[in-house]
């Protein structure tokens, strides 16, 4: 185990720190913060809040998987994507991430609105939903890269 990680290391978009090897990390933390929140997605929309009707209960699942997607991603983007130290931001650099972030409530939630008019049932189903949810947050993951490095951690890379 230990020799994977040691080659893991060595590998260029982990050891490097261009804007290529950062949109890869981002691609990788977007990775992580997927599946994380797939499973918090599932737990609310199929368990949690499975008593409530749909399309009420999609927007529920995403606003609660929001919310605690938004501070396991705050971590990993300053650690992972920008090689910052995760102890260091500051309550300016957290909320304007948490803003930024907000593309990842409100666009999904107007996609959903979209999709209710059109196809309600894919709302309903395990594996369409996963996979809707899958290509809605693939869309807009290096948009929030560019908004990240340019505006989110832009003071804290600079110093």
């Amino acid at each position: 185990m230990n020799k994977i990680f040691h080659y893991i290391k060595k590998l260029p978009f982990i050891k490097e720190d261009n804007a290529f090897a950062q949109l890869i990390r981002t691609y990788i933390v977007g990775g992580v913060n997927l599946v994380f929140g797939l499973v918090l997605v599932y737990i609310f929309q199929f368990f949690i809040f499975s008593n409530i009707e749909i399309p009420l209960r999609t927007y529920l699942t995403n606003i609660g998987s929001f919310f605690f997607g938004v501070i396991i991603s705050y971590f990993l983007s300053r650690k992972i994507i920008f090689k910052l130290s995760s102890k260091k931001g500051n309550l300016k650099e957290f909320v304007s991430f948490v803003v930024t972030n907000l593309i990842n409530l409100i666009f999904p939630l107007l996609i959903w609105y979209a999709i209710d008019s059109y196809k309600p049932s894919i709302q309903e189903n395990e594996l369409q939903f996963l996979l809707a949810t899958v290509l809605i947050n693939g869309i807009i993951l290096p948009i929030k890269y560019l908004i990240y490095k340019f505006f989110v951690f832009k003071d804290s890379l600079e110093s």
